[in-house]
């Protein structure tokens, strides 16, 4: 067979029938594989309350919530219950997730107090094109193109049937700032090409509300500062493992990446969002107290009036 395009194996690696995300298994907390915010703390999910009641009163009404990729439902039922009783009334929270196993542990969770939709654009079907969008380490999971600076032009990953990694000259390029960048010889890095394809399909569906983006990366100087060779890696119970180690044992250990913001901004203005500034988690949520990991996750606001 030849060699595969890498976001093509993560893709599967992932997302396919037997794939990481797709299959029972415990991908969250001590007996898992990693560990987010959520489960560690109840504040990032009061200071997204407070985001929503503030949307609210921009909007001048109770715009209907969408949690994207919401893991084991922490967030959303700590989100309820940092609301007042009559704030909890005007809410309208629902949940996309594409996981059965994940959706079942939602749902013993939160009981008839959400909804669940597998795609974005069934929820706003639901909902109406005007809602408030949130997620929190969701984009880091999206399959990603991997790229290196070559002496004249970009080359491509590519994976052998054993994972061996092969490198193809390319010159269709997906839309990134990245292509733009000055890059020093050999220096890897990810695009996210089906985050793209996402926005264009998914996300362009809101006409009037925002979207609150929470994850691991920044710009492009902050993603790969010191790092020649990206920031893919692999998550298997709790042990970091960094290329070739991330390519093996496929379907059975997490994958993910830095995410580019500058890409989101730059593919948020194609469909008319317009951004606020990165922030970093501690400076949107100081009472987390998560130490360097409240710097390494950044958070973005997105509005379409």
């Amino acid at each position: 067979m030849p060699p595969e395009r890498f976001d093509h194996f993560m893709a599967r690696a992932l997302y396919g029938p037997s794939g990481y995300y797709t299959s029972p298994r415990t991908i969250l907390g001590a007996r898992g594989d990693f560990t987010t915010t959520p489960k560690l703390t109840s504040a990032l999910a009061e200071s997204i309350a407070q985001w929503i009641l503030k949307q609210w009163a921009h909007f001048g009404k109770a715009l209907p919530v969408i949690e994207l990729g919401p893991g084991d439902g922490s967030l959303a039922a700590d989100i309820r219950a940092a609301l007042s009783f009559f704030q909890r009334r005007k809410l309208r929270y629902h949940l996309v997730e594409i996981s059965p196993h994940l959706s079942e542990r939602q749902q013993e969770r939160l009981g008839k107090k959400a909804h669940w939709h597998s795609t974005l654009i069934h929820a706003l079907e639901k909902t109406g094109p005007e809602a408030l969008v949130i997620s929190n380490e969701f984009f880091d999971a999206f399959p990603v193109r991997i790229f290196r600076r070559s002496a004249d032009s970009f080359e491509e990953l590519h994976l052998g049937e054993q994972q061996d990694e092969v490198w193809k000259t390319t010159s269709e390029l997906p839309p990134s700032t990245l292509f733009s960048k000055e890059w020093k010889l050999n220096q890897r890095f990810e695009v996210a090409e089906s985050v793209h394809l996402w926005i264009k399909e998914e996300l362009t569906r809101l006409e009037r509300g925002a979207v609150l983006t929470i994850d691991y990366g920044g710009t492009a100087e902050e993603n790969y500062h010191r790092r020649p060779s990206g920031t893919l890696r692999a998550y298997f119970h709790h042990q970091l493992l960094y290329p070739p180690e991330a390519y093996q044992n496929p379907s059975h250990q997490d994958l993910t990446f830095d995410v580019n913001f500058e890409d989101l901004i730059a593919w948020g203005n194609e469909i008319e969002l317009q951004a606020s500034d990165i922030l970093t988690q501690s400076q949107f949520c100081p009472e987390a107290n998560l130490g360097g990991a409240s710097e390494a996750f950044k958070v973005l606001e997105q509005t379409k009036s």
